[in-house]
């Protein structure tokens, strides 16, 4: 197969305006045979129904969120063998429902295993929770995230859905913390923070809160208090440690010397 060619639209009097809206990126088969790489407006449907290998630019806060959300959750539920976090995977929700990607969803009672598609009726259970991190830009997706796809979560009957908003409409706009609660109806009940700013997962026993910079979505085991780390924090949290170590061991083997020299000047005193 020929080398793929990656193109970009052609902006004109009546293209979107992809400065102010996510884009999708997809690879297209052309009749030569060369696999084109096209770049267009991210549209509802193709965001409602993504196909393998699609990837939208939403911006690079979005993408650090949802991978830190999804690694520290992936490591927290570690040791629970029937617990599996997925990031950015199609999930079939059943007949009449769209298939979207969510950022990252949790799902009690499956193993972990490696797969591109999540079926939900193949799989005879939904997850327990799907986060979602909105992007500041493009109202028409926005109000997906926001709007439609609460209905959808609803009716596929998800206990709950955790929005991360950014109502500022900029990157450096703070997270807004907004999660949807399944009744004993088969309602959806909105959740505010409380007046620490956190939201708690009750399917997750887990709490949600945002940095006091507003730039990053924090979490804390509800058990212990202790907050989850990213894999950053804690390669900086080990190099602390490890740097203590040393300091540790550089100060007693000091102290040893200092000892030593004491012990020797205490000896010649007493004549020995």
């Amino acid at each position: 197969m020929a080398e793929p060619v990656k193109t970009r639209p052609v902006r004109g009097e009546q293209a979107d305006d992809l400065s102010d809206e996510p884009t999708l990126l997809r690879w297209i088969e052309r009749p030569d045979g060369r696999m084109e790489l096209r770049e267009t407006p991210l549209t509802v449907e193709d965001f409602l129904n993504p196909q393998e290998g699609d990837h939208w630019v939403q911006g690079r806060r979005h993408g650090l969120t949802r991978r830190d959300l999804a690694q520290v959750l992936d490591d927290h539920f570690d040791q629970e063998p029937d617990v599996m976090v997925l990031e950015d995977v199609k999930h079939l929700l059943g007949p009449g429902l769209s298939e979207p990607a969510p950022d990252v969803s949790v799902i009690r009672g499956v193993k972990p295993y490696y797969l591109t598609v999540f079926d939900v009726a193949a799989e005879g259970v939904a997850p327990c929770l799907v986060i979602e991190i909105v992007s500041p830009k493009g109202w028409r997706i926005r109000g997906t995230d926001m709007v439609g796809k609460v209905e959808d979560y609803r009716r596929a009957g998800i206990p709950e859905y955790l929005i991360a908003d950014r109502p500022g409409r900029t990157e450096l706009s703070p997270f807004h913390l907004i999660l949807y609660r399944l009744d004993s109806q088969g309602r959806y009940q909105r959740i505010e923070p409380d007046a620490r700013g956190r939201v708690f997962s009750e399917t997750t026993d887990l709490w949600f809160s945002v940095s006091p910079e507003g730039d990053q979505v924090l979490v804390h085991d509800a058990a212990t208090g202790e907050r989850l780390l990213t894999a950053k924090e804690l390669r900086e949290a080990r190099k602390v440690a490890e740097a203590e170590v040393v300091r540790e061991a550089e100060a007693r083997k000091t102290a040893e010397v200092e000892v030593a020299r004491l012990r020797a000047e205490l000896d010649r005193l007493r004549g020995k």
